[in-house]
């Protein structure tokens, strides 16, 4: 069984590397290479200086605060949602842009080629009814049109995959990525208005408050257009959900990962929370989230407010064990329900290394009857095993 070591983010040699080779091109296939990028360490607390910081509370303005934030290291347009067929096919889909900042500031170079910002893109596809996934990643450096914001308008890239919309950024935006016979091209509009995580916006990641990003999210998006598979296309439609965060310090020094649950109830409730875990897995002891009703009103979730319990497990053909039953307390809404993968097998080894899917979520007391559907993330898992 292959083994997958953790490596710092900037700070490494075979980190470079991959960089390097990256951004030379657009490396956009199966990006199995032994040295992972550590979630935790690139999203650390570490390589802050001279960038700006989530640290205090800002006022959002939109849609200018839909485009990049390229004085804070990290970023991220994340996109998920359940979509189905006019057969009432199933399938889940991932598309997410990643804007990493290699220093505070662009060097003073006479090159068109000069960027200190990195773009990376993860697709994924989950065929339900089949039981298949697939997953697909691009990289390339934010300069001569290969990546990131168009000079006008609203289009984010990397090579041929985007996000776009009119001009100023308002909805409906356009999503479309491709590789090897899979193909995305949908157009979300919401369905909800945004709402702002933590406190007005900025969302906490530790005790101390050091760590932080500023964060919103459209919970409902009408989703349509197409997905193929092996040469088959597919109409669909469906719900999907789009978070945005950025920031310079995500996670602290003593965070391993997170467990991210982003679910659509079938009587209109959206639910979207966060668990934090240490380095030896428990738990850590702030988490948040937000509960948005059928009408678009809000209640923030704090840590507690849904304890989370281990049902089932599945073991990587890569290296650790991730949870794919979980158990939620929703206390607000006096609820326990039962997350349950599609299946098991949705998980990403690209440049990072991490499992992201579609989930089904029942009622404990009817464990029979789906009550909604979703969207789980998990990562810190991939330790290498025996």
């Amino acid at each position: 069984m292959r083994k997958s070591s953790s490596v710092k983010l900037f700070g490494t040699l075979a980190t470079l590397l991959i960089i390097v080779s990256s951004i030379a091109g657009c490396d956009d296939g199966d990006t199995h290479n032994d040295d992972k990028l550590d979630i935790a360490t690139a999203l650390g607390s570490g390589n802050m200086e001279g960038y700006s910081k989530a640290d205090k509370p800002v006022e959002f303005t939109f849609p200018d605060d839909h485009f990049a934030h390229e004085e804070f290291r990290n970023e991220w347009w994340y996109f998920t949602g359940n979509l189905y067929d006019r057969n009432g096919n199933r399938f889940g889909y991932q598309l997410t842009f990643f804007r990493i900042a290699i220093s505070p500031e662009a060097a003073e170079r006479e090159s068109a080629w000069a960027t200190n910002q990195i773009y990376m893109v993860h697709l994924a596809v989950s065929d339900i009814e089949n039981e298949e996934f697939y997953y697909y990643e691009k990289l390339n450096r934010g300069a001569l049109g290969l990546a990131g914001f168009k000079d006008e308008g609203f289009c984010l890239n990397v090579d041929n995959w985007y996000i776009s919309g009119a001009q100023d950024g308002s909805f409906p935006w356009q999503l479309y990525a491709e590789k090897d016979g899979v193909k995305i091209s949908l157009e979300v509009d919401p369905v909800k208005d945004i709402v702002l995580q933590g406190e007005n916006g900025l969302s906490f990641k530790s005790i101390d408050g050091k760590s932080a990003s500023y964060y919103y999210s459209i919970t409902r998006l009408a989703t349509n257009g197409f997905i193929e598979l092996g040469g088959a296309k597919h109409e669909v439609s469906g719900i999907s959900w789009l978070d945005r965060e950025w920031s310079t310090s995500t996670l602290s020094q003593e965070q391993i990962g997170w467990d991210w649950f982003a679910l659509h109830l079938d009587d209109g409730t959206d639910i979207i929370y966060f668990q934090l875990r240490y380095k030896d897995g428990s738990t850590y002891p702030y988490n948040e989230g937000m509960i948005i009703d059928a009408e678009g009103n809000s209640k923030k979730l704090k840590t507690n407010d849904i304890p989370l319990a281990v049902n089932q497990t599945w073991q990587s053909p890569f290296g650790g064990v991730y949870p794919v039953e979980w158990e939620a307390e929703i206390t607000p809404l006096n609820k326990t329900v039962v997350i349950r993968a599609v299946f098991p097998e949705q998980e990403l080894d690209l440049t990072t290394r991490y499992w992201e899917g579609a989930v089904d979520i029942f009622d404990k007391q009817n464990p029979g009857h789906i009550i909604g559907t979703g969207y789980m993330e998990m990562t810190g898992y991939t330790e290498s095993v025996s």
